[in-house]
């Protein structure tokens, strides 16, 4: 039994170097931190244990730390998860039991009648990180995994903390206790599945921070939206279906710029970003006023009206840092590609349109390839 406690004590100090590591060498992220926190906290706790029957600050040392590590935990979820919302009313519940454990260990009180105390203080300290991972509404595999194996050791708390004191006899030692069939294997799982959930909120914190690069790799910084590189990487995909491109250009912009500042055009810019990625489509800003979208299944009517819609909605718009009779408008240039095409296909046919609808009075649709009647002038 001592045996498994220092092969579990070594997990997780291995657990807690890797957590360093990972810490000092991917931006010191919080949930990080809180990770690292936890395995420095059960590699201490697990070394208590391989004596916690037969010294009084052993077993107290356990009491302390095995909840705290769970709460840890939890924080580490919270902070990987961006949950601000503290159970503060659990953490003092804990707190509670945490004490009461050492004060029936203090009086002496057999570890069979003391033990519910103890169980259900980690039972519902892990209970912390179930509830977050349930209200995580963006849950995948590593999530549902991480979820289930949470779930797993909390259940073994739980029963250990209501079978106990029905299966033992009420003064039977721990040590005789802790020889058990039924003890080795709770202690076996438990050990098991904590440091496989520390494993899995590594890997689902590590590839959060990956998946977080990547997207500011391929993003706009100002509007969020897909940048230059990012927007002609997606437009080289080829189709099965066909669609359209739409390419806009708000009109007049450095006008905006010089006249209100560039803070007021910045705000300009996210405002139409706005609208195009309330679409639904997948939208770039290829330009400083400049921006593209990529529109599958539509023709190139059915695009032109979704882009008129856009430039109405955006002249509607009343503007951060400018007159309130003052309105902004944009120029939008539709062109088709067919299936079995990359939409990069069409790019220069919308350029093309684009300039159209600018030199023919700004504030208009135009589209490619179609009679200048097509065009939709300004309400």
């Amino acid at each position: 039994m001592i045996s498994l406690s220092w092969v579990t004590t070594g997990g997780f100090a291995i657990l807690a170097m890797l957590c360093v590591s990972v810490f000092f060498g991917m931006r010191r992220l919080t949930s990080l931190a809180w990770l690292t926190v936890t395995a420095v906290v059960a590699t201490v706790q697990t070394a208590f244990l391989a004596d916690a029957h037969e010294m009084v600050l052993s077993s107290i040392a356990v009491t302390v730390l095995s909840p705290l590590a769970y709460i840890c935990f939890g924080q580490s979820i919270r902070a990987a998860l961006g949950q601000d919302e503290q159970n503060r009313a659990l953490y003092v519940t804990v707190a509670l039991l945490t004490v009461l454990g050492i004060g029936l260990k203090l009086a002496d009180v057999p570890f069979v009648l003391r033990t519910p105390v103890f169980q259900f203080a980690c039972a519902l300290a892990l209970f912390d990180s179930l509830q977050r991972l349930m209200n995580f509404r963006e849950r995948r595999v590593v999530e549902n995994v991480l979820l289930a194996v949470v779930g797993c050791v909390t259940a073994i708390f739980v029963l250990r903390g209501v079978a106990y004191p029905l299966i033992f006899p009420a003064d039977m030692a721990y040590g005789v206790l802790r020889a058990s069939m039924l003890e080795r294997a709770t202690l076996l799982f438990s050990a098991v599945f904590s440091v496989l959930a520390m494993f899995l909120l590594l890997a689902r914190i590590i590839n959060g921070v990956i998946v977080n690069y990547r997207r500011r790799s391929e993003c706009d910084s100002l509007t969020g939206l897909l940048n230059h590189q990012a927007f002609h990487q997606l437009g080289g995909v080829v189709s099965k279906v066909g669609g359209s491109v739409v390419f806009c250009d708000i009109d007049h912009f450095k006008t905006i710029n010089d006249r209100f500042g560039h803070l007021a055009g910045d705000k300009a810019l996210c405002a139409f970003a706005d609208l195009l990625r309330a679409s639904g489509y997948q939208a770039g800003r290829v330009g400083g006023e400049e921006f593209a979208v990529i529109v599958p299944g539509l023709s190139g009517q059915a695009a032109m009206i979704e882009a008129d819609r856009v430039r109405k909605k955006f002249k509607d718009l009343r503007h951060a840092g400018m007159p309130p009779e003052w309105w902004i408008s944009a120029s939008f240039g539709v062109a088709e590609y067919g299936a079995g095409q990359a939409p990069q296909s069409a790019f220069g046919r919308a350029d093309a349109a684009l300039y159209r609808a600018k030199t023919a009075g700004r504030n208009r649709v135009a589209i490619s390839e179609v009679p200048a009647e097509a065009e939709t002038e300004a309400a």
